[in-house]
């Protein structure tokens, strides 16, 4: 493939995510309280159009791709796979399945479709202020489905707030982040200006999206990754990394578990439920108690007919909630005791490792620093919200490319 035909394929899996096939979804319509069973053909037939296009790219670099899977991960994947048969909904836990695996080999992809650095810093420097022009131009000239409103059949609390083409304040909130992650590696001085106005761009946006926990977080994270740049030794980095991510845990679900956490944080926050999450949590952690080690099935809990037309929210308004609000409980609900172990110490350790790989081989710093940032984010955001395998946004399409680049940074020199 030359460079142009590799240019293409790495715009349109960026779009893919990014723009996604429903930009500027209408969150008035009713029909979004429905379960969500049914798949979209459309983002089905691109998707799997842009997984072969991928597909067949990989299988040319096949060398470089492999290099890219660790048998960890492979493990998680396989595990995955059993758990499709152990759902109740195996029809629809396969075919999320299945797509759950475009969106790796897609990811794989994007990540050596750039010709060079250079070639990777001029393609993502435009297509993030395509991102934001096109945010922009959703708030501006149609705000009913670009900024929440009381019309919504769903969170009220949230007009206001602006969404851009994003489904929701707390997407477009983590793809700021990531957008301006990108530009602070792009900054330079002999190529200043588009992404300065990139980065002023999304964090304008960041501020009215009103998505408090990636304003909130945006800070820690750099801070986080800069203390893992400079430490260098690996017990060091890895102590840099991991407490201030278990901190954050023990003082979010943590107080849904331990009553003298909750007593500390209601001490010393404004709003100890972290906007009602902890409903969520105590309602997640007693589903968890039916089906401990194996879960519920792949990505079939949430949305499911059996909560939505169970009688579920009689009880607790949480069982409409989408989500669990926290990653790690989110596959714990859907692959068990066994699944969110293998994935922790995928997740959690291995890009570590592969950043402090990086620091010793003479690749592009900068580079590395631009993902291991993108990682610490998500790390943190994870305790709040569900990042992980959430294949239709730029959300876990960016932190599934940020860990595979990590462990290529970490394997081969970079041009």
């Amino acid at each position: 493939m030359n460079r142009t035909g590799r240019s293409i394929l790495f715009i349109l899996i960026f779009l893919l995510f990014w723009v996604t096939v429903t930009p500027f979804i209408d969150l008035r319509d009713p029909t979004i309280l429905l379960a969500a069973e049914q798949g979209n053909i459309l983002q089905q037939l691109i998707s799997l159009s842009l997984f072969a296009a991928s597909g067949l790219y990989l299988l040319s670099h096949r060398q470089i791709a492999l290099k890219m899977l660790s048998p960890l991960l492979i493990v998680l994947l396989c595990w995955q796979f059993i758990t499709v048969f152990t759902s109740d909904y195996s029809d629809i836990a396969f075919r999320r399945y299945i797509f759950s695996m475009t969106v790796l080999v897609t990811a794989m992809a994007w990540v050596i479709l750039p010709e060079n650095t250079q070639h990777f810093q001029k393609m993502i420097k435009y297509l993030s202020l395509f991102i934001l022009l096109l945010s922009y131009f959703g708030v501006i000239f149609m705000p009913e489905v670009s900024i929440h409103n009381m019309s919504e059949v769903l969170e009220l609390a949230n007009a206001g707030s602006w969404r851009g083409h994003f489904a929701h304040k707390n997407i477009a909130g983590p793809a700021m982040i990531v957008l301006i992650i990108y530009n602070l590696y792009l900054l330079r001085k002999d190529d200043f200006l588009i992404p300065a106005i990139n980065i002023i761009l999304a964090t304008i946006f960041l501020i009215y999206s009103n998505n408090k926990t990636s304003i909130g977080l945006i800070v820690v994270a750099l801070l986080v990754a800069e203390a893992i740049r400079f430490a260098r030794l690996l017990p060091l980095q890895f102590l840099a990394f991991i407490v201030p991510v278990g901190l954050m845990a023990l003082l979010t679900v943590g107080t849904v578990l331990n009553p003298s956490l909750l007593d500390f944080v209601s001490s010393t926050m404004s709003d100890p439920s972290f906007t009602g999450r902890d409903a969520v949590w105590k309602f997640a952690f007693e589903q968890i108690r039916e089906h401990p080690w194996i879960g519920f099935g792949y990505d079939t809990f949430w949305n499911m007919s059996h909560l939505v037309n169970g009688g579920y929210e009689i009880e607790t308004w949480a069982a409409r909630a989408g989500h669990a609000h926290n990653g790690y409980i989110n596959l714990l609900l859907t692959t068990g005791i066994v699944g969110v172990t293998l994935f922790a110490v995928w997740m959690l350790f291995c890009p570590l490792l592969d950043y402090n790989r990086s620091q010793k081989n003479g690749n592009d710093p900068a580079l590395a620093t631009m993902y291991l940032r993108i990682w610490v984010f998500m790390m943190l955001y994870a305790n709040l919200e569900s990042p992980f395998f959430a294949p239709r946004g730029q959300v876990w399409f960016s932190l599934l490319a940020a860990v595979m680049a990590l462990r290529l940074h970490a394997r081969v020199k970079t041009r």
